[in-house]
């Protein structure tokens, strides 16, 4: 039987190495707006594609910002190996 899901994913982690390349632009750039609204955006699309180490490490990101709270380095190396991870995924 074939997952219905397969192209979603397979979709999902192409972007997830487009997003791996925004984050580090985002973070260069101090923007911290949208580095929130990345986090929140990959740690819900990750969890509805199967990947819950990428979905967990976003959403610690984005639970700091509405915190109100910068996050700490380690948080973002974690969430950049989770994107790497899932962009090298496969079905």
């Amino acid at each position: 039987m074939t997952d219905p899901l397969a192209p979603l994913r397979a979709r999902f982690r192409l972007r997830a190495a487009e997003d791996l390349t925004r984050l580090q632009a985002l973070r260069q750039a101090g923007d911290a707006a949208e580095l929130r609204r990345l986090a929140h955006g990959i740690s819900g699309a990750a969890g509805t594609f199967g990947f819950p180490d990428l979905s967990e490490a976003a959403g610690r990101i984005d639970d700091d910002y509405v915190a109100g709270q910068t996050p700490t380095s380690e948080a973002f190396a974690r969430l950049e190996r989770a994107l790497e991870a899932a962009a090298a995924s496969g079905d």
